[in-house]
C-alpha cells in the first residue's frame, strides 16, 4: 500500500482544463449541497490504512495475500455513489483521466514488485503478522445451497 501511494504521489491527481472545471461546476450545481473545491481532485491524499466498506471479490483473496485497493478522482469531487452524476464524470475526459492516473499507478506498482523482491517478502511478512499464521480460510460457497428462491412470494 505504501510502495502504490508513493507512485500515487508521483502521477500526481487529475488537473481539470477549463473545459471540464465548467462541466464540474454545473454537475456540483446540482448536488442540492455545498461540494468541495474542484481543486480536490489534483489533491493526492496522505497515505493511510483504511476499511472500503463495500463489496468486492477481492475480499475473498485478501484472506489468502497481500492486497492493496486504490482509489483515483474519476468523478467531479463530492459526487455520491451510485448516481447520473458518477456516470456523466466517468463517460468524459474527468473520468478517463482519473483512470489513466490509476493505471499508471498500479503500473509503476507492478513494476516495482517485479523489480524488488524485498518489497513482496515485506508485504507478505506484514500480511501473516496482521492475519496471523494460523489462519484458515473457509469459503461459504459449498456449505449452503444458493437463494435462487429469495423472490419467492415477492
Amino acid at each position: 500500500a505504501k510502495a502504490m501511494h508513493a507512485n500515487l504521489t508521483k502521477v500526481g491527481g487529475v488537473v481539470y482544463n477549463d473545459y471540464e472545471k465548467d462541466f464540474a461546476q454545473k454537475i456540483q450545481e446540482t448536488f442540492g449541497y455545498q461540494a468541495p473545491p474542484l481543486d480536490m481532485a489534483k489533491a493526492v491524499q496522505p497515505f493511510k490504512l483504511s476499511f472500503f466498506p463495500a463489496s468486492t471479490d477481492v475480499g475473498d483473496v485478501s484472506w489468502l495475500i497481500p492486497t492493496t485497493g486504490l482509489g483515483t478522482a474519476t468523478w467531479v469531487p463530492g459526487t455520491a455513489a451510485h448516481t447520473w452524476q458518477t456516470t456523466a464524470a466517468d463517460g468524459m475526459t474527468i473520468g478517463l483521466k482519473g483512470m489513466l492516473n490509476a493505471a499508471k499507478t498500479i503500473a509503476m506498482t507492478g513494476v516495482d514488485l517485479f523489480s524488488n523482491p524485498k518489497l513482496v517478502e515485506q508485504a507478505k511478512a506484514e500480511f501473516l503478522k496482521q492475519r496471523g499464521k494460523d489462519f484458515q480460510y473457509k469459503p461459504l460457497v459449498g456449505d449452503r445451497k444458493p437463494p435462487l428462491d429469495y423472490r419467492k412470494g415477492i
